[in-house]
C-alpha cells in the first residue's frame, strides 16, 4: 500500500480485518517489508507490534460489542496507551535478507552477494550464468562460489549423511552434491544463506550441470572494495605488450580494489577504469611488481 493510505502503524492495523490483525501474520508482513514506507525499522517494529495488536484487537473488539461512542471511530490520535515506536537501529543485512526469503522465497530490498561479488570472482573459475550457457566437459574440475540456498540433508541407506544444496551467484544458479566422504570433511559449513566457495567436479552427463562437491571454504568478504590503485603512463608506452604485462601483473593480485589507468601528456590527462576482472589486492607485493613495470613515480593507492 502507498503510504498515504494510512497514518502510522496503529492506522493500518486499525483499518485492516480481523484476519490480518493478528499477532503472526503482522510480523509476517515487518519482516517482509511491507511496513517499510513508515519510516520506521523493521527491528522497531517488531519490539512493539504485539502491544499495538493487542490495543487495535481490544478496540475492535469494544466496537463489535456496540460499546464505541456514537460520534463514530476511535481516531488514531486516541491510542494514547501505546508506546512511541522506538527509534532502534535496522538488523543486520544478513539477517534482515534472512528474513525476506523465509517470507517471500526471495531476496527484495537487497541481495547478500552486492559488495562482495568482486571477492567470490576472485576465488571462482567462472561466474555460473557463464557455466550454464558455455557448458562444460563432463568430470571436469571447477571452483564456483556463491550462496548456498534450499539445503537438504540426507542419508543414504548405509547410514551415511550427505547433503543437496543450490549454490547461487548474481547470475544463475546450479545444484551442487555433497556425498558422504565430502560432507563429513565441510559438513560443518554447509547452511543455507552461508558464501562459500566450492570446488568440485561437473556432472554435465545429463540436460543439466551439476557439481560434485569435493571441498568448500568459506572466503573472507569482511574487507569491502577500496582504493582505486592509480597506475600512471604517457599514451605512447600504452602499447600491446605493455598492456599484456600489466594485464599479467594485475591478474596475480586479484583482490577487491579497482585500478585506474591514468593516461598523462604533458597538462593532459584521461582516466581510464580497467575492468572488474583485474581487480586487486593491493599489497606490498602488488605495488613493487607495478613499480618495477612502470617506475616508482607511476603508481599510488
Amino acid at each position: 500500500k502507498a503510504k498515504g493510505d494510512f497514518v502510522d502503524f496503529a492506522d493500518f492495523l486499525r483499518k485492516v480485518d480481523a484476519v490480518v490483525c493478528n499477532k503472526r501474520t503482522i510480523e509476517a508482513l515487518i519482516k517482509a517489508g511491507a511496513f517499510d514506507l513508515l519510516d520506521h525499522t523493521r527491528r522497531s517494529l517488531m519490539n512493539i507490534h504485539e502491544q499495538y495488536v493487542d490495543a487495535v484487537v481490544g478496540d475492535k473488539r469494544r466496537e463489535a460489542e456496540g460499546l464505541v461512542s456514537m460520534f463514530g471511530d476511535i481516531e488514531p490520535s486516541e491510542y494514547s496507551d501505546l508506546p512511541v515506536v522506538p527509534a532502534v537501529e535496522e538488523w543486520q543485512k544478513s539477517v534482515l535478507l534472512a528474513f525476506e526469503r523465509e517470507m517471500l522465497g526471495l531476496y527484495v530490498s537487497d541481495h547478500p552477494l552486492l559488495g562482495v561479488e568482486h571477492v567470490l570472482a576472485g576465488h571462482a573459475d567462472m561466474s555460473i550464468a557463464t557455466l550454464i550457457s558455455e557448458g562444460i566437459t563432463d568430470g571436469q574440475t571447477l571452483t564456483l562460489a556463491g550462496i548456498l540456498s534450499s539445503v537438504s540433508r540426507r542419508v543414504t541407506k548405509a547410514g551415511a549423511p550427505w547433503a543437496q544444496a543450490v549454490l547461487e551467484d548474481l547470475e544463475g544458479s546450479v545444484e551442487v552434491l555433497f556425498f558422504p566422504a565430502t560432507y563429513q570433511q565441510v559438513g560443518i559449513n554447509i547452511a543455507e544463506d552461508a558464501i562459500v566457495v566450492v570446488r568440485g567436479r561437473a556432472d554435465a552427463r545429463d540436460d543439466t550441470i551439476k557439481l560434485i562437491a569435493s571441498d568448500l571454504t568459506l572466503p573472507d568478504i569482511k574487507e569491502g572494495p577500496r582504493g582505486p590503485v592509480v597506475v600512471k603512463m604517457p599514451p605512447e608506452k600504452c602499447t600491446p605488450p605493455m598492456v599484456q604485462r600489466l594485464r599479467e601483473v594485475l591478474a596475480a593480485h586479484p583482490g577487491t580494489t579497482e585500478v585506474h589507468l591514468r593516461l598523462v601528456k604533458g597538462e593532459r590527462e584521461h582516466t581510464l577504469r580497467v575492468g572488474d576482472g583485474f581487480r586487486v589486492a593491493p599489497s606490498a607485493a602488488l605495488m613493487g611488481d607495478l613499480k618495477a613495470l612502470l617506475g616508482p613515480n607511476n603508481v599510488s593507492a
